[in-house]
């Protein structure tokens, strides 16, 4: 199968999972996305580029199409 494809069979799954809640969804976020990868990178910015770095995070964080390279995802 592939990734997009099971990507979109798990969100399926978690919607389902969600039905059986009183709760609304009103976006996937992916909470960490490259960030697991670039640890050490991350770990190392100073201020000024740790606050460009959550800026572009923010940015990107609820697209759709990228919630699948997160470890952590909030439904």
């Amino acid at each position: 199968m592939a990734p997009n494809q099971r990507l979109k069979k798990n969100l399926i799954l978690l919607d389902k999972l969600m039905d059986s809640f009183s709760v609304e969804r009103l976006h996937y976020a992916a909470t960490d996305l490259y960030t697991n990868y670039m640890r050490d990178t991350v770990d190392a910015m100073d201020d000024k580029t740790f606050a460009l770095y959550l800026s572009y995070h923010f940015s990107i964080c609820e697209r759709s199409d990228l919630v699948g390279i997160t470890h952590h995802s909030l439904p």
